[in-house]
């Protein structure tokens, strides 16, 4: 018996991604037979991914469906790793405002998506036109990514998510590329919604707290901000398509220190059938700053509020229609914007607090439709103009 067993542990080897090939011999024969024990690296189960995400480098997600309650966590992948999401992923109806569906963090990590892959979000069994704002309760982030130092995100397709979207979030030096987030589902209203579009609230992108991040080449259908950017430095969007959304946004300030924005670029893009084109928004009675901010070489078309908007007044229930300076908002540039508002619409708004802006400059600004008439606090020469 000892004999046997100093043999069996000598033929035992380990190979890559944690398979192992155990070998013996077959006592009629001395034949050597080999049998490999697979990998936890290719999860078709919920339950297989918290074993692959400790123990793979290359971990392959097919047809995921998470059960209630149950969300996909990719928040302690090795580093390196690369996710690969295929086929459709789903999850079973969880109600509750708290629960975030798809959870992703790692250093220098590829998360991925297959051709033809889907991640369907199951927005329609939650949607009432209220969005995180009250009603049915519902996951009030679909998918929260804090991946660093040279990760990228890339080739995702995401459908019918709940609320918000993607919270980018604490990210650093590392790309978001080539995702598709379409809520068009939602664009009308549903037996519970009362009129409004049944996917509202359904932000897109929610940058915050990211420093030297690149998100490019992203396509969104929803029913709220396309890409908005708060407390964060050196970030570029570009050539992003935005359809019924809130338009390519800026979100100043906040509560006590820290709510600084600076160095962000919007570029290439489109924005389309949407409530406002351009936005920078800073809450009423906040501190903070927006500095050296960008938009250029961006087309509007069928926006329905604002072509272009800056204020200082900005509450989530509605402007309260009286500027604070708390938020220093300055080196603003605006730089080949073209396009059309509806008619009811009106071209630019820009409502500042008293001294609390500077610096804005418009190069070949041109916005037209609206009969609302344009109204700008600031620069004192009043608003662009062809």
């Amino acid at each position: 018996m000892l004999i046997s067993t100093i043999l069996l542990c000598s033929f035992l080897s380990t190979t890559t991604s944690g398979s192992v090939s155990v070998s013996t011999t077959s006592p009629s024969t001395s034949i050597p037979i080999t049998t490999t024990t697979p990998t936890p690296c290719f999860c078709t189960t919920w339950s297989q991914i918290s074993p692959a995400v400790a123990a793979c480098m290359s971990i392959t997600l097919d047809n995921i469906h998470a059960p209630a309650s149950s969300a996909i966590i990719l928040t302690k992948l090795k580093t390196g790793a690369t996710v690969t999401f295929s086929g459709k992923t789903s999850f079973a109806f969880t109600n509750s405002s708290q629960f975030r569906p798809l959870q992703i963090a790692g250093n220098n990590v590829t998360i991925q998506g297959a051709p033809g892959s889907i991640i369907d979000g199951g927005g329609p069994q939650y949607w009432d036109g209220l969005g995180s704002n009250g009603g049915l309760p519902k996951p009030g982030q679909f998918m929260k990514v804090q991946i660093t130092n040279n990760s990228i995100m890339k080739d995702l397709y995401i459908q019918n998510y709940p609320s918000h979207g993607i919270n980018v979030a604490g990210v650093l030096n590392s790309t978001i590329q080539n995702i598709i987030l379409n809520n068009s589902l939602g664009d009308a209203p549903n037996s519970i919604s009362k009129g409004l579009a049944a996917a509202h609230n359904t932000d897109a992108f929610n940058v915050g707290n990211s420093v030297n991040l690149l998100l490019q080449d992203c396509k969104v259908w929803n029913q709220d901000d396309c890409v908005v950017v708060s407390d964060s430095s050196n970030v570029t969007v570009r050539n992003v398509f935005c359809s019924g959304s809130h338009g390519l946004s800026i979100a100043g300030g906040g509560t006590g220190p820290g709510h600084n924005i600076s160095n962000i670029v919007f570029a290439d893009s489109i924005v389309t059938n949407s409530t406002n084109g351009l936005r920078i928004k800073t809450d009423y009675n906040a501190t903070g700053s927006v500095v050296n901010v960008t938009y250029s070489n961006i087309q509007l078309s069928n926006i329905k509020t604002y072509g272009i908007d800056i204020q200082q007044d900005y509450l989530n229930g509605g402007p309260s229609g009286k500027a604070s300076n708390g938020v220093k908002v300055a080196n603003i540039s605006f730089s080949n914007i073209s396009g059309w508002v509806v008619p009811k619409a009106a071209d630019y708004y820009i409502f500042c607090g008293d001294g609390s802006c500077e610096d804005f400059t418009f190069d070949n600004v041109r916005i037209s439709g609206g009969t609302n008439a344009s109204r700008c606090n600031y620069p004192a020469e009043g608003c662009p103009g062809p």
